[in-house]
């Protein structure tokens, strides 16, 4: 296994609606400003790697036009996962494992403002036994959130837990889209959105983009005083129905 690293990290303003940029407008700053974070070029980037739906975009292959905040020049090595950052990610540090890269720019965005997003979602399900039901993606988390329930896997307070952490948290991010949090015993008082979710449970509808910079070893050293190592990653992958 070789040592990989976040060496950057740059984001934008996230928000519920960005409506005077378009994708390549949106992401093309974080990209300029997770390279020069680091003093580097693009032609020092191995590998790139995106993460998105076309879903949101409402057309196929809707990646191919972000590409322009990379730069037409020089050629790169690329790669995009219809999932999000992380999935994207995840394929970077494969190929830096793989001994194919030493170094990876990732990044993911998402323009989900303009449709009916829950209801876009569930467009991603297969078209023969669930499609036709039309469930949102709302529905769906909360089907997953009671199996844990009745697994005693989780439980509604842990779920509030989580919440208020995160959101308390976000209040240091100047580009986070939610800030800050009612205690647990007031997030456990709000009604149920699609039973066992509640509003803080779900996450909000959200245009923004950020982009990492991975880079093995003595180059993440190289490139940063303070690395943030990856010492683990795990994912899971639902099948189609």
């Amino acid at each position: 296994m070789r040592d990989v690293a976040i060496v950057s990290v740059a984001q934008s303003e996230h928000r519920r609606a960005v409506p005077e940029l378009n994708e390549v407008e949106m992401v093309q700053p974080i990209i300029q400003g997770v390279l020069e974070q680091i003093g580097a070029g693009i032609s020092e980037i191995d590998f790139t790697c995106s993460g998105s739906s076309d879903y949101l975009a409402g057309q196929a292959f809707s990646f191919v036009m972000t590409l322009d905040a990379v730069g037409a020049w020089p050629p790169i090595a690329e790669s995009h996962v219809e999932m999000d950052g992380a999935w994207a990610l995840y394929e970077a540090w494969l190929k830096i494992q793989a001994g194919h890269a030493d170094t990876a720019l990732v990044y993911g965005y998402s323009k989900a403002s303009p449709g009916d997003l829950p209801r876009v979602l569930s467009r991603q399900l297969d078209p023969y036994y669930y499609g036709p039901l039309w469930p949102d993606s709302v529905a769906l988390a909360g089907l997953q959130a009671r199996s844990m329930l009745d697994a005693g896997a989780i439980t509604e307070a842990e779920m509030a837990e989580i919440a208020h952490r995160s959101r308390t948290a976000a209040e240091s991010n100047p580009h986070a889209q939610l800030k800050g949090s009612p205690p647990v015993e007031e997030l456990l008082g709000a009604p149920y959105v699609s039973d066992p979710l509640r509003r803080h449970d779900c996450a909000p509808i959200t245009d923004g983009a950020v982009a990492v910079v991975l880079a093995a070893e003595d180059r993440a050293r190289e490139w940063s005083q303070r690395p943030a190592w990856i010492r683990g990653i795990d994912h899971r992958v639902d099948s189609h129905n």
